[in-house]
């Protein structure tokens, strides 16, 4: 084995023992979208909880330690928006990523997440957003 070989099984090993402490919960009421995003963010070495709609994912937010929230934006019943604004009412240091098929989300809406990513996006980029917001400082309550 290289150093190369080594140093990159170090940094990988490292990678997967910090994320795996960190619990996304993540919100769609789509299933097929919402079981993918759970298996792929648990390849990548997260603990994750899923909601199929808002009400569910409101009760899980609530009772549940959640470090960030994948949430998807239109949604039956009680829509992404409503969901954001409640939780930052319950844990506002708890980062919020909001996801959605829409390109013309209302700027009121954007102001209650950490950030948008339009749906259809390589799941990479959503994967460098989580880990990029779960390495900044706490949000103020």
């Amino acid at each position: 084995m290289q150093i190369r070989d080594i140093l990159s099984a170090l940094i990988n090993r490292d990678v997967c023992s910090m994320t795996s402490s960190k619990t996304i919960l993540c919100i769609d009421d789509h299933e097929p979208s919402l079981g993918g995003w759970c298996l792929y963010l648990q390849n990548a070495g997260f603990s994750v909880e899923t909601a199929s709609n808002g009400q569910e994912g409101l009760e899980l937010f609530a009772t549940q330690p959640i470090d960030l929230v994948l949430l998807d934006y239109a949604m039956p019943e009680i829509n992404g928006e409503q969901v954001a604004t409640i939780m930052r009412r319950i844990k506002p240091g708890v980062r919020i990523v909001m996801l959605s098929g829409a390109s013309n989300i209302p700027k009121d809406v954007l102001g209650q997440v950490d950030a948008f990513i339009q749906k259809g996006e390589q799941p990479i980029v959503v994967l460098q957003t989580i880990e990029k917001l779960l390495n900044l400082p706490q949000r103020a309550a």
